[in-house]
């Protein structure tokens, strides 16, 4: 007397259907029947049920009922899942109405797809509780049947997480050949076929009538319209394959980028049902009230019948010993050969007392394996998500949908995706994932550190003063405290008090401690301050001031000196500085062959040119910030990012560039005509932005994209 158990009994319909198939094999009709559900009411419904299938069989069967999931599992050798967490509202409405927000639309969203991966997530956890439970109080080696969809990465998960003797069930390949029997006008009961693949993605590689191939039977249908128009898309799918899928067209249609993304036209011209999951499960929840009436109706017998599943079949040939072939979702242990190893396959697969033992096929068509594997790519991420609990999985997962990427550009994808994480935690029924740095795909634990820095309150020694005031900043974007100790190191200038620095930071906040450095008399060379730590959890960032280039401008263009800025070996630009008068003089040849300007675009992703100025005598002086961008009509010339009189500009345009003719009156910019001043020239260059980002090259060779003022190079007047 074997014990079969079923989780989610409450899915009433489909649990009466199992019942009565298990119930209508001899060996199987004295077994115990354990019916667990979290829905006392779907439960008392079903139990109910299950009597009356009892004693109108006139079995000898044991119906127990409970909401208890331990003690259904109790001694059970076979346990059948059919649970679906979330249920319809909220998660699987969820599933469907945040994703349309963003412009994605689904057809029934179980399988693959974000509606898929989001099922997963939720599903994946539960179905491991309930193996760990049988595996630990079950009968000994026990057998998880499971219905739940999405098959493919449930069945992954599970195995990963706890390698429980597993099998996923589905009607689709048994559905599927009768109806491409009828598409031929076959008798169903003469056609034979060989299927293999993924669950709802496994493929026809054999049909055959009598013996004899059959597909060019299929291929005829193909051209009549009205075949064609019961199943469009996997006839469509055929035509561009050579091999018929095994899950229908509503599915298949959101598993690939080739219909849904392209619009209306083609939606409505493969007749592909938007929505169509929401639309049923509105259907049966309103037609629950009389559907439970009718099967509880005691005037009535009980309508028995023996369904195409192959769970009972499978429990019946383990226990009586009698062979049987099904189609069953298992591990690939190469199995299938051009498959990732660990995935789960769709291939047949015998079965008696010594339990389901899969059939290998090799290799598939190179043309399926290559479609099947953009859908393994989806169950793989969302399956490490599932056991690693990594949230950037999750994200990465809905990336390599097929018809996601096809539909959303990726800063959509991480905004529904962070939507759909929320309200389903929001609901509990998701539970936590690591988190990630926001926007990227990086674990928060992987980026969070620790970041040192040391930053200047100003320029450096600036206006002949021997001492310049440091702070440490220390950021801490861990999960946690941080508590160590921190030795700066200064070349250049003597620390004033001591080179250890003691830190205590909460997590997520910063915090900043002063220090003072003095130059030695006569000292001008170049400045380090080196942070060291010896914990890793900490980044730090030395600071470091060259010895400033001294220049002397020329009172004519004849001697001046020249600006050269290059980037990775290309000249971005060349020209000469000078003085003219109370005027900085600059001429300047960029080189950028995609300039970019207009009021659309901000200023620092504009081609442009800064000019940083900063007089290097007056202790007040504040760093001057001119920015010219290249309008050949009327050039802009910003002052510390407004728009400003402070100078005038021309620009000569041509397909390779422009020159730029500009004159800055010193003391409209807050310099004192004569003193020595700070200065540095940064371009903005489009040309190489396109290979290389937003390029701003710097005078005196740096790389870096930002205005760093130790840079700046010493100008004195002449």
């Amino acid at each position: 007397m074997a014990k079969i158990t079923l989780v989610g009994a409450g899915s009433v319909v489909f649990a009466k259907n199992l019942i009565c198939d298990i119930l209508q094999y001899p060996a199987l009709s004295d077994s115990i029947l354990c019916l667990m559900d979290i829905d006392p009411e779907r439960l008392a419904t079903i139990e109910k049920l299950a009597r009356r299938v009892v004693a109108q069989l006139g079995v000898k069967a044991r119906i127990e009922a409970t909401l208890d999931l331990r003690e259904a599992c109790r001694g059970a050798k076979f346990v059948i899942t059919t649970i679906q967490v979330g249920g319809y509202k909220p998660s699987t409405v969820a599933d469907f109405e945040i994703p349309a927000k963003y412009g994605l639309r689904q057809t029934i969203a179980d399988t693959l797809g974000v509606g898929g991966v989001f099922r997963a997530l939720r599903s994946i956890p539960e179905l491991a509780k309930v193996a760990r439970t049988v595996q630990e109080v079950g009968a000994p080696d026990p057998l998880l049947l499971n219905y739940t969809n999405p098959m493919a990465m449930n069945m992954w998960g599970v195995d990963r997480l706890t390698g429980i003797a597993s099998v996923g069930l589905c009607h689709s390949v048994q559905g599927t050949s009768g109806q491409i029997a009828g598409y031929c006008g076959l008798d169903a009961k003469d056609v034979s076929y060989l299927v293999a693949g993924i669950n709802h993605m496994a493929f026809f590689l054999k049909f055959e009538y009598k013996g004899k191939d059959a597909y060019p039977l299929l291929f005829r249908a193909l051209e009549n319209p009205d075949t064609f128009a019961c199943d469009r898309v996997r006839f469509e799918m055929m035509r561009r394959l050579g091999y018929f899928v095994t899950e229908s067209s509503e599915h298949q249609s959101e598993y690939n980028p080739y219909f849904i993304h392209h619009g209306d036209e083609v939606i409505e011209r493969f007749g592909i049902p938007i929505n169509e999951y929401i639309r049923r499960c509105e259907a049966q929840i309103a037609s629950w009230g009389d559907l439970e009436r009718d099967l509880l109706d005691e005037s009535k017998p009980v309508e028995i019948h023996r369904s195409v599943e192959y769970g009972s079949t499978i429990i019946n040939s383990i226990v009586e010993g009698k062979p049987s072939v099904v189609y069953g979702n298992v591990p690939n242990t190469g199995l299938i050969e051009n498959l990732p190893r660990g995935c789960s396959v769709e291939v047949p697969c015998l079965v008696d007392k010594q339990g389901i033992q899969p059939t290998y096929i090799g290799k598939l068509p190179p043309q399926l394996a290559a479609i099947i594997r953009t859908n393994v790519n989806v169950q793989e991420l969302t399956v490490e998500a599932a056991v690693t609990r990594r949230r950037d999985y999750i994200y990465q997962a809905v990336m390599a949908d097929p018809h996601t990427a096809a539909t959303l550009p990726l800063d959509k994808i991480w905004a529904m995706c962070d939507e759909l994480i929320e309200a389903h935690q929001k609901d509990g029924v998701l539970g936590e994932f690591e988190p990630v740095a926001r926007n990227t795909g990086k674990p928060l634990s992987a980026v969070s550190r620790v970041f040192l820095s040391a930053e200047p309150e100003d320029v450096p020694f600036l206006g002949g003063s021997r001492e310049a005031r440091f702070r440490l900043v220390a950021k801490n974007e861990m999960l946690r405290a941080f508590q160590g100790s921190i030795v700066l190191e200064v070349e250049g200038a003597e620390l004033a008090g001591s080179g250890q620095i003691d830190l205590q930071i909460p997590a997520g906040e910063t915090v900043a401690v002063p220090f003072v450095l003095q130059r030695p008399d006569g000292a001008d060379g170049a400045l380090t301050v080196a942070i060291r730590s010896a914990s890793p959890d900490t980044m730090e960032t030395d600071f470091h001031m060259p010895k400033r280039q001294q220049v002397t401008l020329p009172a004519s263009d004849a001697k001046a000196p020249a600006v050269e800025l290059d980037w990775s070996g290309n000249a971005v630009a060349r020209g000469r500085v000078w003085m003219e008068g109370a005027d900085l003089a600059l001429e300047l040849r960029v080189n950028d062959t995609d300039v970019k300007t207009g009021k659309d675009i901000s200023w620092w992703k504009a081609s442009a040119v800064e000019i940083g100025l900063k007089d290097a005598v007056l202790p007040t002086a504040q760093t001057a910030m001119i920015v010219v961008i290249p309008d050949v009509e009327a050039p802009q010339i910003l002052h510390n990012g407004k728009p400003s009189q402070s100078g005038t500009a021309k620009i000569c345009r041509d397909p390779s560039g422009y020159a730029l003719s500009l004159r800055i009156p010193l003391a409209q910019v807050g310099l004192q005509p004569g003193n020595p001043f700070l200065f540095e020239v940064v371009c903005h260059v489009n040309a190489l932005g396109t290979a290389h980002g937003n390029t701003r090259a710097a005078w005196q060779g740096s790389n870096e994209p930002r205005l760093d003022q130790s840079r700046y190079a010493l100008v004195i007047p002449e």
